[in-house]
């Protein structure tokens, strides 16, 4: 027994002049979409005396490309950027299947129209590519603090080195698999212009002499038995891999020619 319709004659023929393919009238509808809703609707509308022949796509008797006029597609072809772009525009809805590009593109060039603009195949959805970017933010030196570790493990990873990083809180950043074993790297970055580059860490000093304090935060070099090699990023985009004997207990060091042997 045929199940009893949802839509009514009044709905059919307030939504077939505004929609461009028997798909948009059964959006309109809220009804299923598919085949045999397409021809009750056809059905029902040559019954009614409507008039359905404005809709493109799945439904259509009559050939689409064909159906769409000259200043139609010299109005969209300039401002299309692909052909699935074009027969989204159209209203062409199913254009992963049969000759449909070969018979547009025979319309088109009769017309002297240009498509050299064209990229792609425009596919995912007939959804077409907006030029639009998100991330537009230029890169700031106040933020190469917090990009140089990434920097540093994309340069060991890019090398086949296996890099880890502390589970917990550490003094050194990364752990990298290298020929003598794990290595700890302690990352720095300078965006000054002298080069310079500190080389000291902030540690929590509870035995101040002379006060009752709670305690204070003072600046401490790295020791031998905490990290085996300094990475070194700076703002002009070089980068140098330091083992911790070249700076040892140092505070401050210039990255010049002293150092350009370490540059990576």
């Amino acid at each position: 027994m045929p199940r009893p319709r949802t839509w009514t004659d009044e709905g059919l023929r307030n939504a077939l002049p505004g929609a461009r393919s028997w798909k948009d009238v059964c959006e309109t509808l809220s009804v299923p979409i598919g085949g045999k809703t397409f021809k009750s609707l056809r059905d029902r509308a040559e019954a009614l005396g409507l008039d359905y022949s404005h809709l493109y796509g799945n439904g259509q008797r009559r050939p689409v490309i064909e159906a769409v006029s000259d200043d139609r597609l010299r109005e969209l072809v300039p401002q299309c950027r692909s052909w699935n772009h074009l027969a989204l525009e159209i209203g062409y809805a199913n254009s992963r299947q049969g000759g449909w590009r070969s018979r547009l593109a025979a319309r088109i060039d009769a017309l002297g129209l240009s498509v050299e603009h064209f990229r792609g195949r425009g596919f995912n959805g007939l959804t077409p590519f907006t030029n639009e970017p998100t991330f537009t933010a230029d890169p700031t030196p106040e933020r190469l603090r917090v990009a140089a570790t990434g920097k540093a493990i994309a340069w060991f990873s890019e090398r086949a080195y296996v890099v880890s990083l502390p589970v917990e809180p550490a003094i050194y950043d990364l752990i990298v698999d290298s020929p003598n074993g794990l290595d700890r790297i302690q990352v720095k970055s300078s965006t000054t212009t002298s080069r310079t580059v500190k080389f000291t860490r902030t540690v929590y000093d509870n035995q101040q002499p002379g006060r009752t304090s709670t305690g204070y935060f003072r600046s401490a070099p790295y020791e031998p038995d905490e990290i085996d090699y300094f990475f070194v990023v700076l703002g002009d985009g070089s980068m140098y891999v330091l083992p911790y004997e070249v700076i040892g207990r140092r505070s401050t060091a210039n990255m010049g020619e002293r150092y350009e042997e370490f540059r990576v």
